[in-house]
């Protein structure tokens, strides 16, 4: 069961804590070291790395990153392991991508440039070969339109205080809604603020609609009909479907944080309901970056909270997009996963275009 519904705005961390050259040194060395070994990171380990500092030097540095929550102790004699907002600070600013190996892309073009002429076919295949390249469970969703948008709307005078609206949809799907109006109207002016809605709300989406709606001077008939068109357009967007595929599953199985069958099981629970999948990729989208890495508890999903996500999207043409994605433990290489999710979607987004045209 679904512990926790997703928080469509993805509640952010706390600002992060600015950190001096040196501890940001160590916070990348503690994540380095134990992205490869998976066991808590001692000063004794960090001073063969870093000899420019002592292994007392380092334990007190360590300690400071701790207090302000950017690693983790898990026992008083254990070493340290980095915290989702370790993680986060990681990414954020010290993150080195890790160019594509030349093994790597010729072991990845021969299979993406065989792509199937479906589009199932060709998410298939790109979760396979995206699992093999990253060695975590992929995910590819399918191409969609940027969402539902408006065609014709008309209002109707039931009375004074009341009005039908009639709105019609890219599609030709048509609601017909009550409104109860925040002043009385009559049918001339209905019909004058539906002429000029017409005119300014065809072919715009949701969040288009929304921010037609005007600030406390706006006319409340005005806002509220724009409020109710808005609320129509995320409702359609919402119950639209979405082809997910994704592969790799066995690809989880031999890490050390899904040993615990319980867990893997919640984490194979979520990825197995497709609805709660495609409103964490739309949620998680963010077209200002080119990879959003999603880390622990960032996703809202408790069943996820040991796990992170780095996706990113690709275009099929100037109006269809779909999302090519990773999901691991938190404990993942970010700096080799990002470029072989972009170099996988990539490709996806050339051979859905090539099936759509």
């Amino acid at each position: 069961m679904l512990e926790r519904s997703i928080d469509r705005s993805l509640t952010a961390m706390d600002s992060p804590i600015p950190l001096d050259s040196r501890k940001e040194q160590i916070l990348k060395a503690v994540v380095s070291d134990y992205t490869v070994t998976g066991i808590p990171v001692g000063s004794h380990a960090l001073a063969m790395h870093l000899a420019s500092w002592s292994a007392a030097t380092i334990r007190n540095e360590l300690a400071t990153l701790v207090e302000v929550g950017y690693l983790i102790q898990p026992h008083t004699s254990a070493g340290r392991v980095p915290s989702d907002r370790g993680y986060r600070y990681y990414i954020d600013f010290l993150m080195e991508e890790e160019a594509l190996p030349g093994g790597v892309r010729r072991q990845l073009e021969p299979r993406l440039a065989l792509m199937p002429s479906d589009i199932e076919g060709i998410l298939e295949t790109a979760a396979q070969v995206l699992a093999t390249a990253v060695d975590a469970l992929s995910i590819v969703s399918g191409p969609q339109t940027g969402g539902a948008t408006v065609k014709h709307l008309d209002l109707v005078s039931l009375d004074p205080g009341h009005a039908l609206l009639v709105l019609v949809l890219e599609g030709n799907l048509v609601r017909q809604h009550p409104l109860g109006l925040p002043r009385p109207a009559d049918q001339d002016e209905l019909s004058r603020l539906a002429t000029r809605l017409n005119a300014e709300l065809a072919g715009l989406n949701a969040d288009q609609v929304e921010s037609r709606r005007g600030g406390d001077l706006a006319d409340p008939l005005q806002a509220d009909v724009l409020s109710d068109i808005s609320a129509f357009l995320r409702s359609v967007e919402s119950h639209q479907g979405t082809l997910i595929v994704h592969d790799g599953v066995r690809n989880l199985l031999h890490q050390p944080e899904f040993g615990d069958v319980q867990r893997l099981a919640q984490v194979l629970e979520i990825v197995e309901q497709e609805r709660i999948l495609a409103e964490l990729l739309a949620a998680a989208f963010d077209p200002r970056r080119p990879v959003t890495v999603m880390v622990g508890g960032e996703s809202g999903i408790a069943q996820l909270r040991s796990c992170s996500l780095v996706l990113t999207s690709y275009r099929a043409g100037p109006d269809r997009r779909g999302t090519v994605g990773v999901l691991g433990p938190t404990r993942m290489p970010y700096a080799q996963v990002a470029p072989r999710v972009r170099f996988v979607a990539d490709r996806v987004g050339a051979a859905v275009a090539r099936v759509l045209s």
